[in-house]
């Protein structure tokens, strides 16, 4: 169904213990989901509607965002956050880490439309409610 922005579920998961290795090593520090999902927030308070960086992975790093304590509502899409999630919580966050990484290279800002499917050629949008109106809100 979905044939677009997959990773490799060994790639992630190695890429998540160099990450977490890179932490320790550079910064001291243990809690490398705590770090990430912080950093994350910190880009999101400074511009909301920046969670389209994230595409597809966005719905399931949301869910991982709500678990850990913040708060960004409760709008969800279950079948994209099923196809374009880990298999933890730390493996979603290096996922749409590197879907932003991608993203920033080849959309423009702002972006909200993807092809998830390579074989209807159709688009996608990404648009998250909740989201929006906090940048509406500041």
């Amino acid at each position: 169904m979905f044939t677009e922005y997959l990773f490799d579920q060994s790639a992630i998961s190695d890429l998540v213990e160099q990450r977490k290795k890179a932490l320790s090593t550079n910064r001291g520090l243990s809690d490398f989901l705590g770090f990430g999902l912080g950093v994350i927030a910190g880009r999101l308070k400074k511009d909301p509607t920046r969670y389209r960086d994230y595409g597809p992975y966005w719905w399931a790093l949301k869910e991982a965002l709500n678990r850990n304590g913040y708060n960004y509502g409760q709008q969800s899409d279950e079948e994209i956050s099923n196809a374009y999630r880990g298999n933890t919580d730390a493996e979603t966050l290096v996922m749409a880490d590197e879907f932003r990484s991608m993203y920033l290279d080849t959309f423009l800002v702002h972006s909200n439309q993807f092809m998830l499917d390579a074989n209807t050629g159709e688009m996608w949008t990404l648009l998250d409610s909740d989201m929006e109106s906090m940048k509406l809100a500041q």
